[in-house]
C-alpha cells in the first residue's frame, strides 16, 4: 500500500520523511533501530528494518541405531558442521562402541570450535564455540594465502637445496588449512543462514558462491604442494641433477608469482590482474605435458623421471586454481559499476 508524505526540512539542509505509523507498529520498531535504504534502478528508494541474526539454536541428532559406518558417520558429523548447526548429537540405544567414539574423536579434531561438552556409554554430544562475528571469510581467506605462500617457499626450498627438514613443516601447515577450510565453509553457510546478508541478499548470495568456490580452489591448492612434498621426499634416496633442480626451481618461482598475482586481484578486484592470471595459466601451462617431458629427459633414472612428473602434474594443479579464482575475481568485477562497466536497468 502507498503511503504518501511531505518531506520536511531539518537543520541547515537536511530533509527528513516520517514512517507510516502502522509498519513501524507491525515490524515493533523504536526510536534508535536501525533502517536500510537501497537504492532501486528506477530512482527510488526501498526501506527496510535491519536485518538481525536469529537467536534460535539447532542441533542435529545422528542414530546410529540406525547405521554403523564410522566414514559415513564421520561425513555426516562433518557435513553437519559445515551446515552450521550449534550442536551435534550422536545417540546409541545399545551404547556407542569404542571404535565409533574414536571415529569421532578423530572427526572433532578437524572441526576448529566444536567441542565435546557431553560424553557417555550412549550419547555424544558436541557443541561449536565458533562465532561467526569473530570469523569474517575474509579475514580466514587472507590466512589461508600466507600459509599457502609458505608452503610455496619451503616447497622450493625443498626441490632446489634438499632441505628435506621442510617437508613435515608443509605438512603441518597442510593439516592447519584443511580445518580453515572446514571453518571457511561454515562461516559461508552461517552467514547465509542467519540473515545477516540484510537488504543486499541477492548480490550477497552470489558473493558467498564465489568465496565458496575460492576457498575450495585454495584447499586444492594446498593438497597438490603437499603431494608434490611427499613426492619429494622420496628424492631422498635419489640425486637430482643441477639441470632438473633449477628447472623445478624455475617452474615454482612463477608459480609463486601467479598465486600472489592471483590474491591480489581476488582482494583488490583487480580485473587487469585477473585477466593476466587466466592468460598466463592458459599460454604458459597449457602444454604441460611437452615440458614435463623436457624435464624428464634431464632426469637421472626412470624413478625420478616419474616422481618429477608427479610433481610438475600438482604444480599445473596449483596453476588451475589459479585461473578459478581470477575467473570469480572477472564475475564480481563485472557487476559493480566502473570506468569499465556501466549497469543500466532493462
Amino acid at each position: 500500500m502507498p503511503h504518501s508524505r511531505r518531506l520536511q526540512k531539518v537543520g541547515s539542509g537536511t530533509l527528513t520523511v516520517s514512517l507510516p505509523h502502522e509498519w513501524v507498529r507491525r515490524l515493533s520498531l523504536k526510536p534508535g533501530d536501525v533502517v536500510t535504504l537501497t537504492e532501486t534502478p528506477d530512482g527510488g528508494l526501498h526501506i527496510s528494518p535491519e536485518v538481525k541474526p536469529t537467536s534460535q539454536q539447532y542441533y542435529c541428532t545422528l542414530d546410529l541405531e540406525k547405521f554403523r559406518d564410522k566414514e559415513l558417520l564421520s561425513r555426516l558429523v562433518i557435513a553437519a558442521y559445515l551446515q552450521g548447526f550449534e550442536g551435534i548429537k550422536i545417540i546409541g540405544g545399545d551404547g556407542i562402541p569404542a571404535d565409533i567414539q574414536s571415529a569421532i574423536m578423530a572427526t572433532i579434531d578437524l572441526l576448529p570450535g566444536m567441542e565435546i561438552v557431553e560424553q557417555t556409554y550412549r550419547r555424544v554430544i558436541m557443541q561449536s564455540f565458533v562465532d561467526p562475528q569473530k570469523f569474517p571469510v575474509e579475514t580466514l581467506l587472507k590466512r589461508i594465502q600466507v600459509m599457502i605462500t609458505t608452503m610455496l617457499n619451503h616447497l622450493n626450498e625443498t626441490l632446489t637445496k634438499e632441505r628435506y627438514e621442510l617437508i613435515n613443516e608443509i605438512s603441518t601447515i597442510e593439516n592447519k588449512i584443511d580445518e580453515l577450510y572446514f571453518l571457511c565453509i561454515r562461516q559461508i553457510f552461517v552467514k547465509v543462514k542467519s540473515g545477516l546478508l540484510g537488504e543486499a541478499a541477492p548480490e550477497a548470495y552470489l558473493h558467498a558462491i564465489g568465496d565458496r568456490l575460492v576457498v575450495r580452489a585454495l584447499e586444492e591448492i594446498a593438497d597438490s604442494i603437499h603431494m608434490s612434498a611427499m613426492e619429494a621426499s622420496v628424492l631422498r634416496g635419489y640425486k637430482l641433477s643441477k639441470e632438473v633442480k633449477e628447472e623445478l626451481g624455475r617452474l615454482h618461482e612463477t608459480i609463486q608469482v601467479l598465486f600472489g598475482k592471483t590474491m591480489k586481484s581476488f582482494f583488490s578486484l583487480d580485473s587487469w590482474l585477473a585477466n593476466e592470471v587466466i592468460d598466463t595459466t592458459r599460454k604458459a601451462f597449457g602444454e604441460h605435458f611437452t615440458y614435463a617431458e623436457d624435464v624428464i629427459g634431464k632426469a637421472s633414472n626412470p624413478r625420478v623421471a616419474a616422481i618429477v612428473r608427479s610433481i610438475i602434474w600438482n604444480a599445473v594443479s596449483v596453476t588451475r586454481n589459479c585461473k578459478i579464482i581470477a575467473e570469480v575475481t572477472v564475475n564480481r568485477f563485472v557487476r559493480i559499476p566502473s570506468r569499465l562497466i556501466t549497469i543500466e536497468p532493462v
